[in-house]
C-alpha cells in the first residue's frame, strides 16, 4: 500500500517505521533537518522491548513528486493545517483515506476545508512517544493504540481497511463504538489540563492540589460536557469525574504539552482546543466562561517565537 505521512515527529517517525518495516511504500513529507536525518539515517524506535531502524521509505519534501497515496496520515500540530494544505491537496486524490491523528474534535472538518473532503476519518491516539533527535523516537511503556473511525456512513469501508492496515503492521489499533464520543473523551481530559497549567505555568500537582486551580479544571470539564451534548454527542455517564480521575492520578510533576510549548516558545494549540470550544459554545448557546479566560489569557502568546510551524 501507498501510504503517505505529513509530520515525520514522533507519532509521524513511529508509525511510519513501523508501517515500512512490514512492507508499505512509505512517503515521509518532511523539511530542514528532520529531512536530512530520514534520508540519511532513516528512523530508529527505542523501546522498553527493543530498538529497531527502518530505512526502506522515501522521503521528502516535494509532495507533488509524491502524487495521491491510498492511505494519508497527518501527524502535524493542528496549527499547521495551513502550511501543509498544498502537501495535503498533492497527496489527496479521489479515493485517499485520510487519518488525522491532532489533539481536538475538528480536525477532520478542517482538513475537508482545505482538501477533498472524502474519506477522512475520524482519529486520536494518547501514545507515550517522545522525540530524541530528528529521525530517533523513544516510545515508553505500553503501546496505546490509535482509535478510529468514519465519520458518515459512506466511510465504513475505509475505516475497516485503515483499521486492518494498521494491525497488520503491529500498530494497536480499534475502532470504538462512536469515535465522536472517543474525540471528545480525549479532549475533555486535555483542554482543561492544557489551560490550567498553561496559565498558572505550574504542573499537575500544585494545580489539582490548590483548591482555586482545582476548581477550574472541574469547571473546565463541565463546560466541555455541556458543549458536547449540546452538540449532539452524548458523552458517557461519569466522564467528568473520570477525566478528574485520571488527572488526580499523574505523577505531581507532569506538564500538559501546552504549558511546555509555551516555556518553549513554540506555537500554542489554541485555537484547537480552547478556541474551539469557546466557537461551538456560542454556536449552541452554551457560556464558557472559563475556558474564555484561558483563551484569552494565552491568546496574544499562542503564536510563539521558536520552532517549526509545520510542525516537521
Amino acid at each position: 500500500m501507498k501510504i503517505g505521512i505529513i509530520g515525520a515527529g514522533a507519532l509521524g517517525c513511529y508509525y511510519g517505521a513501523k508501517l515500512a518495516r512490514c512492507g508499505a511504500a512509505v512517503h515521509f513529507i518532511a523539511r530542514g533537518a528532520t529531512l536530512q536525518a530520514l534520508r540519511s539515517k532513516g528512523v530508529t524506535v527505542h523501546r522498553d522491548d527493543g530498538s529497531f531502524s527502518v530505512s526502506d521509505f522515501h522521503a521528502t519534501d516535494r509532495a507533488d513528486n509524491v502524487g495521491p497515496v491510498e492511505l494519508l496520515i497527518v501527524a502535524t500540530k493542528s496549527y499547521a493545517f495551513e502550511a501543509i494544505a498544498p502537501a495535503l491537496r498533492a497527496l489527496k486524490g479521489p479515493d485517499t483515506i485520510v487519518l488525522p491523528l491532532q489533539n481536538g474534535v475538528d480536525s477532520a472538518e478542517r482538513l475537508g476545508v482545505l482538501a477533498d473532503p472524502e474519506h477522512i476519518l475520524g482519529g486520536l491516539t494518547y501514545l507515550p512517544v517522545s522525540a530524541i533527535a530528528p529521525g530517533v523516537v523513544r516510545q515508553s511503556g505500553v503501546e496505546k493504540p490509535i482509535l478510529l473511525g468514519p465519520l458518515n456512513e459512506a466511510d465504513e469501508a475505509a475505516a475497516r481497511t485503515t483499521l486492518s492496515v494498521l494491525q497488520k503492521a503491529d500498530i494497536a489499533a480499534e475502532r470504538p463504538a462512536d469515535i465522536r464520543v472517543a474525540l471528545w473523551m480525549k479532549y475533555m481530559l486535555a483542554i482543561c489540563t492544557m489551560g490550567v497549567q498553561s496559565v498558572t505555568g505550574c504542573p499537575i500537582g500544585p494545580t489539582r492540589e490548590d483548591p482555586d486551580t482545582r476548581a477550574l479544571y472541574l469547571a473546565c470539564l463541565r463546560e466541555v460536557d455541556t458543549v458536547a451534548r449540546a452538540g449532539g454527542v452524548n458523552l458517557p455517564d461519569g466522564a467528568q469525574e473520570n477525566a478528574m480521575r485520571a488527572i488526580d492520578s499523574y505523577p505531581a510533576a507532569v506538564k500538559a504539552s501546552m504549558l511546555q510549548d509555551l516555556e518553549c516558545g513554540k506555537p500554542l494549540e489554541l485555537e484547537a482546543m480552547h478556541g474551539t470550544l469557546v466557537r461551538l459554545g456560542k454556536t449552541y448557546g452554551v457560556e464558557t466562561p472559563v475556558n474564555q479566560f484561558i483563551y484569552a489569557a494565552l491568546k496574544l502568546r499562542a503564536g510563539g517565537s521558536v520552532g517549526s510551524a509545520a510542525g516537521d
